[in-house]
């Protein structure tokens, strides 16, 4: 269930729209053109595009439930982790006319895309450390990427308050 949640989250970040704007900055930033490449796979369906943008523990979450589903058939076949997702519900006719960088720091960037149908819509982003392969893990390339928020009721989620 948490891999819906997550593909869901990944429809509705294009889907919603913007909340609150911050600061004006340089629309020169590379969290820019991460934003434009997460808009723009996700439009054209394209899973292994979108999880090449989207923060590494997000792929980490789809990764282990590829594996959960392998196990369950048994080790008939290897699933993938982009056969876990779908992206469903976006409407391929809407583009990105702009973007805008609304700020940025070391770690932490907020970029507003505005689609062609007037929409506005927030993306955060993280900065995630270039990983050197080895025997037992590997490579990541590093750089900007999309930060999904982890559903409440998701493995590894904060505990919900008490009430």
């Amino acid at each position: 269930m948490a891999v819906r949640a997550l593909a869901m989250l990944l429809c509705l970040a294009l889907l919603v729209p913007a909340g609150i704007a911050g600061c004006r900055g340089s629309d020169s930033s590379a969290a820019v053109d991460v934003a434009r490449t997460f808009a723009a796979t996700a439009r054209r369906g394209d899973v292994e595009g979108m999880l090449a943008v989207v923060e590494r523990s997000a792929v980490e979450r789809v990764e282990l439930a590829a594996e959960r589903a392998s196990d369950q058939v048994g080790g008939r076949r290897s699933i993938e982790p982009a056969e876990m997702l779908q992206i469903v519900g976006v409407d391929r006719t809407v583009e990105v006319g702009d973007a805008e960088l609304l700020e940025q720091s070391d770690t932490h960037a907020r970029v507003e895309l505005t689609l062609t149908d007037g929409r506005k819509v927030q993306l955060d982003l993280v900065w995630e450390q270039a990983i050197v392969g080895d025997d037992d893990s590997p490579a990541r390339p590093g750089g900007w990427k999309v930060r999904l928020p982890l559903p409440e009721h998701a493995p590894g989620a904060a505990p919900p308050p008490d009430a």
